[in-house]
């Protein structure tokens, strides 16, 4: 199964013809509209009726967007304050988990950024085990642990290195690290780049799922994809 995370720097409607390109089975967006409100477009005819979208904002929001033939199914029982997350169950085989990692909501009492992760773990970590695949915009990364104060129940930071230890006990690992080999904070390659300038970039795009997994994943050349997103896609093949 073929799958793709992209966070599209809003404005999907207008740029989902580049990444269906792809011909995925599954696209996990961040930032993008709510299909609802394009009705009798050319998006609303890509979303279909296979998709499941959150957001607190139309134009701007979190979706999971798959092909006629993949069964999605949500998942239910799990905290519903968290609306950057999306947690489906597909073909009856595996969870995906659609992650948008993004500013803090204070009326609701949750935590920004790496901190709302931690948080959406500790609610719910019954969905983390081997049979889930991870993926999206966590805008982390280990080189800014020094940033997050906050604590989690075990006194531990609410950072990267202490969700990915978190996850690697569930038996989940990052998919990119794991192919290349190299440590986190030591990547070669990018998937963000700050306001768009190719000399600043920084890795904080995500897919996690069980080792040996993920058997291909792929992050297309920035000079291609810069005119579209400050974000570079993830595609990647499992088994």
């Amino acid at each position: 199964m073929k799958i793709v995370s992209w966070n599209c720097n809003k404005l999907f409607r207008e740029r989902y013809t580049a990444i269906v390109k792809e011909d995925a089975d599954i696209y996990v967006i961040c930032e993008c509209e709510n299909p609802t409100r394009h009705e009798g477009t050319d998006y609303a005819e890509f979303a279909g009726n296979n998709y499941f979208w959150t957001g607190d904002i139309h134009y701007m929001g979190l979706g999971i967007f798959a092909k006629d033939n993949i069964k999605l199914e949500p998942i239910e029982g799990l905290d519903e304050r968290f609306k950057n997350f999306i947690a489906v169950r597909v073909n009856d085989i595996f969870n995906l988990l659609a992650v948008w990692a993004m500013g803090a909501d204070k009326e609701k009492g949750l935590n920004e950024y790496t901190e709302m992760i931690h948080d959406y773990f500790d609610a719910n970590t019954e969905l983390f085990d081997e049979n889930l695949i991870m993926c999206g915009d966590f805008n982390s990364n280990v080189r800014w642990d020094y940033t997050h104060k906050a604590k989690d129940n075990d006194g531990n930071p609410k950072d990267q290195t202490h969700l990915n230890i978190k996850l690697n006990k569930k038996g989940l690992y990052s998919a990119y690290h794991e192919l290349t080999k190299e440590e986190q904070g030591n990547e070669t390659t990018a998937t963000f780049f700050q306001s768009i300038h190719l000399d600043q970039p920084y890795y904080i795009d995500y897919v996690y799922a069980a080792k040996g997994r993920v058997n291909n994943l792929k992050i297309p050349e920035a000079e291609e994809w810069i005119k579209l997103s400050d974000h570079m896609p993830l595609v990647f093949e499992f088994d």
